[in-house]
């Protein structure tokens, strides 16, 4: 395990006694709602966030090229207890593409992470990991190494999700197309697997595994519409879903980068949540969430004929991961036109829930970036935490921010976010 987060720096204030109203940021966490991670001369970034026992918080991303993990107490401290001072870089053979996408914990405790690595001939590989609860290497995972690389020359990982039985399914994207693969409990790869030949373009963005061995999952394709594929328990297209075991729900016009499903839960009496960013008539972003019910038609009992619509005047919005809390209300991470990260909540049946932030919409303000005041915030992963959404993400220091219709890019250093709102 090698220690290039060493140079990391921890902001942390007194807890606040005020009172705080749904939405804002928990200012028992952190310093005002949020842990910044610096690192020296190099960029840090989160995408990944799981909350675990005793509400402590695992966060994944990448710091200097390489993965990282991080672990913090309840209070938004690093917990000690975990790798060198809270966090854990692993020693790997090449840098990260865009650090640990995907987190799970096996039920003994140890934690499972997975990213995409480039390695030195230029080619990427998904690279899994497992860890023990301390953050040692687990030993019985990678025959003795703790990692597997896996998946042909040019995948890059969106995705992942872990069975009760430690089987680890990675999703992304191969030769422009869709790419799923699976893993057994000691890491190798499962032969009687077979990624699916669809016919789609894209990537894979999210991953739901149910009890009943289905898996269903989302597909960014650049269009103005959701795309969700049902594989049965044998892993082959199930024709239960939409006849065909793909279902593509038009929501707007036109496509871009960065358009399409980003993330899926399941939603209450077995059917599927799916959230994203389509586009208006206008071609700007919006937010969208459908519901869709067991046979892969869409609920139109959910929001307005089954989808909820989510729009600010005068903004761009972005929705990259969801969550349901223990109400059944669904609470969405996303961006906004810099410097905006954004949360939304909203109801059990679509709705926007009038009680969270203004209107069920909040842009909360991120701790200090290298450099100063952040001028550009993104949200990338998000869970819970009782009642209150814990959020991994990125926040940038003065730079040169250049704005395109696929995105936003910018110049500044970013430092890796987590944060904890009411």
């Amino acid at each position: 395990m090698i220690r290039v987060l060493t140079v990391l720096a921890l902001l942390l204030a007194l807890p606040s006694t005020a009172l705080a109203a749904a939405g804002d940021p928990d200012r028992d966490f952190g310093r005002r709602g949020t842990v910044t991670l610096k690192a020296t001369d190099a960029d840090a970034v989160g995408h990944a966030v799981k909350v675990v026992s005793g509400n402590r918080v695992l966060a994944g991303g990448a710091a200097a090229g390489q993965l990282v993990l991080v672990k913090l107490r309840a209070s938004g401290s690093l917990d000690s207890t975990f790798g060198t001072r809270g966090q854990v870089v692993p020693a790997l053979p090449g840098t990260s593409l865009d650090g640990v996408k995907g987190i799970a914990i096996v039920r003994d405790g140890r934690v499972v992470a997975s990213g995409t690595l480039r390695l030195a001939d230029g080619s990427t590989r998904f690279v899994t990991l497992r860890l023990l609860p301390s953050g040692e290497v687990d030993p019985s995972f990678g025959a003795g190494l703790g990692y597997v690389l896996s998946g042909p020359a040019d995948v890059e990982l969106g995705a992942m999700a872990m069975d009760r039985n430690g089987v680890v399914y990675l999703g992304g994207s191969s030769g422009g197309a869709p790419f799923l693969m699976r893993l057994l409990g000691d890491g190798t790869v499962d032969p009687a697997f077979t990624n699916p030949a669809l016919g789609l373009t894209g990537k894979v963005t999210s991953l739901l595994l149910r009890a009943d061995g289905t898996v269903t999952y989302t597909v960014a394709t650049g269009a103005a519409s959701f795309t969700v594929v049902r594989l049965n328990a044998a892993g082959a297209p199930d024709p239960a879903w939409g006849g065909t075991g793909v279902i593509t729900h038009p929501l707007g016009p036109g496509a871009g980068p960065g358009i399409g499903a980003a993330a899926i839960r399941q939603g209450p009496s077995n059917t599927t949540l799916v959230a994203g960013t389509d586009l208006t008539a206008t071609g700007s972003p919006r937010g969208s969430v459908i519901r869709i019910k067991p046979d892969g038609t869409v609920d139109t009992r959910f929001g307005s004929n089954g989808v909820a619509r989510i729009t600010r005047s005068g903004r761009d919005l972005r929705i990259t991961s969801m969550v349901r809390d223990r109400a059944g209300r669904i609470v969405l991470a996303g961006t906004g036109r810099a410097p905006d990260s954004l949360l939304v909540r909203l109801r059990a049946n679509g709705a926007r829930d009038k009680a969270y932030g203004s209107g069920g919409i909040t842009y909360p303000v991120l701790g200090q970036p290298p450099g100063g005041t952040p001028v550009y915030t993104r949200f990338d992963a998000i869970d819970i935490a009782g009642s209150k959404a814990v959020v991994a993400g990125s926040s940038a220091g003065p730079g040169t921010l250049v704005r395109s219709f696929g995105g936003t890019s910018y110049t500044g250093r970013f430092a890796l976010t987590i944060s904890r709102f009411d």
